[in-house]
């Protein structure tokens, strides 16, 4: 049975700088591959894909399964496309969001704080150690763009 993704991302969180590229590019190339955890770095980090869903945490109440064991997150990933600019163009805002709400109520606490940080963009928040920049570095595949070099605001330089 494969480890909760916060059990992944919390490992990663706490290990050594100099072994997260490794241990990240591990838990996600496998063996196994864990194509789930891919993609929610790349809902995650990439400045392209777009949630329409309202920012913060929606009211919902964890219910779990009727049998008292949690759904974990991993069944969950495939539906994330409908959350995003682009996928689910069939259904209506209210729709999605009942359709996110549910979903929340029936993973683990642990994994829907991940989807809403995901969500929100704010995944360091709850991670600070797993980054754009560390993403970037051990998973190349992903192709997440350069961060844009902010110019800082102030009085332009003037020749003289």
């Amino acid at each position: 049975m494969a480890d909760s993704i916060p059990y992944i991302f919390q490992a990663i969180q706490n290990s050594p700088k100099k072994n997260r590229v490794n241990i990240l590019r591990q838990m996600v190339n496998g063996p196994p591959p864990n194509d789930q955890l891919k993609q929610i770095l790349i809902h995650a980090f990439h400045p392209g894909i777009k949630f329409l869903l309202p920012p913060g945490t929606p009211p919902y109440v964890f219910r779990g399964t009727p049998e008292g064991f949690p759904m974990t997150l991993y069944p969950e990933v495939r539906k994330f496309y409908l959350f995003c600019e682009g996928g689910g163009s069939n259904i209506t805002g209210l729709r999605r969001e009942q359709i996110f709400i549910q979903m929340l109520e029936t993973i683990h606490p642990d994994e829907a704080k991940v989807v809403i940080a995901m969500k929100d963009k704010k995944f360091t928040e709850l991670y600070d150690n797993i980054t754009y920049d560390l993403v970037r570095e051990a998973l190349p595949e992903l192709n997440l763009p350069k961060p844009e070099v902010k110019k800082p605001k102030g009085k332009k330089s003037q020749k003289t």
